[in-house]
């Protein structure tokens, strides 16, 4: 008896497999979703700019206007805009800037333990590396108004360290110099002057740093 062997049935294609166009309804939805979910990212982020542009716009204003204050002569009022800025305007440019004003106005006005604790706390703060050696510098005329000349030595000289031009590193070094001498530290005078002579010897500091080395060391000795 013959044996029938049954030809497969074909399968059916399905919607997915034959005929369905790529662009369905639910895809153009999700689609319109995403799209609409990056136009909201993009405009957070453009608000973002700009807000922050328009900050430190603000805050360059309220810095001049403080600035100008403070050279008509009225240093409280200065000071009390000045902390305004660095309280309203913390992490910007003008926000550093107002602190640096802020310490330099108590200096002006004879309150260096006030300018003192300012800047330590402002450098104990890590601010960007530009504003280290105005701080530094500052912190070290603190130091010197109120007779601490070995912190302000080494004030003068961490500015120095980080000032990448040749004519102020030699500058800060001579007021570390100065410092030390103050201190009682004669001979870490002697070597910083000389320092002064051997690395910044183009500078015009070279010449100071001579003068104080012509007074500090005897002429059998040189």
């Amino acid at each position: 008896m013959a044996t029938t062997v049954s030809a497969p049935t074909p399968t059916a294609a399905t919607p997915s497999e034959e005929g369905t166009p790529f662009l369905t309804p639910q895809r153009i939805k999700i689609g319109g979703y995403l799209l609409a979910a990056i136009a909201v990212v993009a405009l957070a982020v453009w608000f973002m700019m700009t807000a922050a542009a328009r900050k430190e716009a603000f805050a360059a204003d309220a810095l001049e206007q403080a600035r100008g204050v403070a050279e008509s002569g009225n240093v409280g009022e200065a000071v009390q805009q000045f902390q305004q800025i660095a309280t309203t305007y913390s992490g910007t440019a003008a926000g550093y800037d107002a602190v640096l004003g802020m310490a330099q106005s108590r200096l002006i006005a004879g309150q260096a333990e006030l300018a003192v604790s300012t800047l330590e706390d402002f450098l104990s703060q890590g601010p960007p590396s530009e504003f280290l050696v105005p701080g530094n510098g500052l912190l070290g005329t603190a130091y010197e108004n109120t007779k601490r000349y070995p912190e302000a030595k080494e004030a003068y000289r961490k500015a120095s360290d980080a000032a990448t031009v040749d004519f102020l590193k030699a500058t800060l070094l001579l007021d570390a110099g100065r410092a030390a001498l103050l201190a009682g530290s004669r001979d870490e005078a002697i070597a910083i002057y000389q320092e002064v002579v051997d690395r910044f010897g183009e500078t015009a500091a070279r010449s100071e740093a001579e003068v104080r080395l012509g007074e500090l060391v005897p002429p059998t000795i040189r």
